[in-house]
């Protein structure tokens, strides 16, 4: 039986244990909701298992099982949803992709007086009319199967910060991740309900992918880790 100076031991050459709330989800970027913005608001991931498939054979007296192949399991990931429901939109656009689920109506025309905001908003409308299926539409799988990666990182060894007017800078040293995968031609198939009480929960969103592989990939993270935000009270 192992002892306590021995577990200890394990746990500093290690680095620790790793924490489940250590992780990160890249989703490609879709209309006004960028991946970063994606994987701030997620609130929980699944590392996707695979399953070995497998069929008896008899040798003489002997039965034994032989693979035959593999299996992958869904992914669920599940959102914060904000004020704006951009992560709902964004799920919606993405399944209008898909299947078609929706009548198409074509954006009417901006004048010649129209501002150049209207214009370019009009312009975006005519680009996602295009890319809309009509209602009953199925897409190919080519154009609407994405590439996600989901990392297990590493506690950070320190963090640190400052606010330079609106903007806020934060920096995490040492917080690499630790295991990474990709899903391979991932695509959601089932998008959950979303219940509306007088509880006051915060709204939350899950998504299921299928997909049709994944595998290990190389740690592309930097040991350095940065990122800053906009904050409106910086300008009151």
């Amino acid at each position: 039986m192992s002892g306590i100076e021995e577990l200890k031991g394990k746990l500093t050459s290690k680095n620790g244990m790793a924490m489940a709330n250590q992780f990160s989800v890249s989703l490609p970027s879709m209309g006004e909701v960028g991946a970063r913005e994606l994987n701030v608001i997620c609130k929980d991931v699944t590392l996707p298992g695979r399953q070995i498939m497998s069929l008896d054979r008899t040798v003489g007296i002997f039965n034994e099982k032989i693979a035959n192949g593999f299996a992958v399991e869904d992914v669920s990931i599940t959102f914060y949803v904000l004020n704006d429901y951009g992560v709902k939109k964004y799920f919606d656009t993405w399944a209008n992709t898909i299947v078609g689920m929706n009548h198409k109506v074509k954006p009417t025309a901006t004048g010649e007086d129209a501002s150049p905001e209207d214009k370019a908003a009009t312009k975006a409308a005519e680009a996602e009319f295009a890319n809309t299926l009509k209602m009953g539409e199925v897409g190919y799988k080519n154009n609407y199967s994405k590439n996600i990666t989901i990392r297990q990182l590493r506690k950070p060894i320190a963090r640190f910060g400052f606010d330079l007017g609106p903007l806020e800078f934060d920096f995490d040293v040492g917080g690499a991740s630790i295991y990474s995968i990709e899903l391979l031609e991932a695509f959601p198939t089932s998008l959950s309900s979303i219940q509306l009480s007088n509880d006051g929960q915060l709204v939350e969103c899950t998504m299921q992918f299928s997909y049709t592989n994944w595998k290990v990939i190389e740690d592309k993270r930097s040991l350095v880790d940065g990122n800053f935000n906009f904050n409106l009270g910086g300008l009151i």
